[in-house]
């Protein structure tokens, strides 16, 4: 009888063991490929100190009489309007300039993991890994990051961004014939 319960005992901690050593290892790998990039490319600093401003000015001083046309100019190119005593304003362009450089490192990083995962996914699929949870987990955590950085990078792929869907399409059939254990 007790060999019974010990028995039933395995069974079910087994799969419970699979599970959470599946969702370490998947959780793992995504954080490594989003938190790689931190180590060799630094992201830009916001050194600007001012609030961003994306529309006119509506709160005026009422004994001012602020130049309308200037607040348009200011607001369409991105700028900051940062009021000084006597009824005057400067345009200050800090924040465009951070956004441009922060929009260029986050393209750069999104570039990279998307080679790193595809790279990662080609080389999982050919290691031989005895646990078979642990080699699906690599896999799987490896083409969702993959994904992830594909969509985050779509506005920059722009046009070509099918022909990636299609190439990521064959690596996960590629994948699949490669670890597909019941070969026909």
């Amino acid at each position: 009888m007790q060999k019974k319960i010990k028995a039933k005992n395995i069974v079910i901690e087994r799969p419970i063991y699979n599970i959470i050593m599946f969702a370490l290892v998947f959780a793992l790998i995504i954080a490594f490929v989003f938190t790689l990039d931190k180590l060799f490319i630094s992201a830009p600093q916001n050194n600007c100190g001012y609030v961003y401003m994306n529309a006119p000015v509506t709160q005026t001083d009422t004994n001012c009489n602020y130049d309308n046309n200037e607040f348009s100019t200011c607001s369409q190119n991105q700028g900051d309007i940062i009021y000084k005593p006597n009824c005057k304003f400067d345009c200050n362009y800090c924040n465009k300039e951070y956004n441009a450089a922060y929009t260029k490192y986050q393209d750069k990083t999104n570039i990279e993991r998307i080679i790193l995962t595809f790279l990662m996914a080609l080389i999982f699929a050919f290691v031989t890994i005895k646990d078979r949870i642990i080699k699906y987990a690599l896999l799987c955590g490896s083409l969702v990051s993959l994904f992830v950085a594909t969509f985050s990078a779509m506005s920059m792929i722009g046009s070509i961004f099918p022909i990636v869907i299609i190439l990521e399409f064959i690596l996960v059939i590629f994948i699949y014939k490669k670890t597909n254990t019941n070969k026909v």
